[in-house]
């Protein structure tokens, strides 16, 4: 086949017909906001704390306010999640009510000349706890299948429950921990990339990684039910009548196990920073055992879960011989409690470990 070149000519004739044709269409007129817009600029301003302070919890912080033209300010209310205050003063202290770590939803009411204009500061509220430090006895040592990429372990009913990761490998499965034995195994399709597992009422509950959907199961292993939520999906756990799920981040999700509805969620912080990585997690009373995703350091934290403080570390070092088994293959990744111990391993790792704590002086 053979191509031809348009001649000069007709090039140049359409570049004059379509800059003819641009000349005559209508200029757009931009709209402009005035400088002194209310939607740039407002007469209240915040000036202290500035956006992206941190407090420690427990903290009484000091709020001032100016307005731009010297305006006389009437009042101030201030609003988070469990207190409402009026003030009369530009600079006030405030001390928020809750224990909860991260960034409170505060809102601060300007009242002037019959006018109201609302303030929201971005401040960050740190853990006020010096954490308890543990360390652990290793009471007995069980076989575990090193070809599992765990991401999920509990009891119940006595009998082990491990959930694995990786396309075409996902699978949710029954053990018998002392033998290390498969009883049953359900196999996820090869699309999901499965997570955390837990139990409530009577039936096992999976996520997934990044699929967003959920699937319920008997103690039998037979499907019930699949569910959808909202974002990445890495551990699970059950807290009374509710399950709680991690995301690889430091925020933890409160579920309603009927339909996977989020009913709460909490930050999670020391006393410095956020808590990142959280992944495979375990509940004992009000506390919240979880892993890090972390090829640095073998622990375990302990996290309130009334408030998403720090209150406890898990110094696991010297568990896993780290001479042979790499911290990059087996990552520590499966907490399970039984008979007053924990049962931890690692992703595809030959043992599971049944240990005591203690906490160091």
């Amino acid at each position: 086949m053979i191509k031809y070149k348009p001649s000069f000519t007709l090039v140049k004739r359409a570049v004059i017909v379509l800059f003819v044709i641009a000349s005559c269409q209508p200029k757009k007129v931009q709209n402009k906001l005035p400088q002194n817009s209310l939607r740039i600029r407002k007469e209240i301003e915040l000036v202290e704390p500035r956006a992206g302070t941190s407090f420690s919890v427990d903290s009484e912080i000091t709020f001032t306010l100016s307005s731009r033209n010297q305006t006389k300010i009437d009042s101030i209310k201030i609003e988070d999640a469990s207190t409402i205050e009026t003030v009369y003063l530009n600079t006030f202290k405030w001390k928020s009510k809750t224990t909860r770590t991260g960034v409170p939803q505060i809102t601060l009411t300007a009242y002037f000349n019959g006018v109201a204009e609302k303030l929201y500061p971005k401040i960050t509220l740190l853990s006020d706890i010096v954490p308890d430090r543990y360390t652990f006895k290793l009471l007995n040592t069980f076989p575990h299948n090193d070809k599992n990429y765990t991401q999920g372990l509990f009891f119940e009913k006595g009998t082990l429950y491990e959930s694995t990761g990786q396309k075409g490998n996902s699978t949710i499965g029954q053990y018998d921990f002392k033998s290390g034995e498969a009883k049953k195994i359900s196999n996820l399709d090869k699309k999901y990339f499965g997570e955390g597992a837990t139990s409530w009422n009577d039936k096992i509950y999976q996520i997934t990684w990044e699929s967003q959907i959920a699937f319920a199961y008997d103690l039998e292993l037979n499907r019930l039910q699949t569910f959808n939520y909202s974002g990445e999906g890495w551990g699970l756990a059950t807290w009374g009548d509710t399950l709680v799920m991690s995301d690889g981040t430091e925020n933890i999700y409160l579920l309603n196990p009927q339909d996977f509805s989020q009913i709460d969620q909490l930050e999670t912080y020391d006393q410095e920073r956020k808590l990142n990585f959280l992944n495979e997690l375990e509940i004992i009373g009000n506390d919240l055992y979880a892993n890090i995703y972390t090829m640095a350091e073998d622990k375990i934290v302990i996290i309130d879960l009334m408030s998403g403080r720090l209150k406890g570390i898990i110094d696991l070092t010297g568990l896993i011989d780290r001479s042979k088994y790499s911290g990059i293959d087996h990552v520590l990744n499966g907490i399970a409690f039984s008979g007053g111990h924990l049962f931890v391993t690692a992703k595809w790792h030959p043992e599971i470990y049944e240990i005591e704590l203690s906490k160091m002086k």
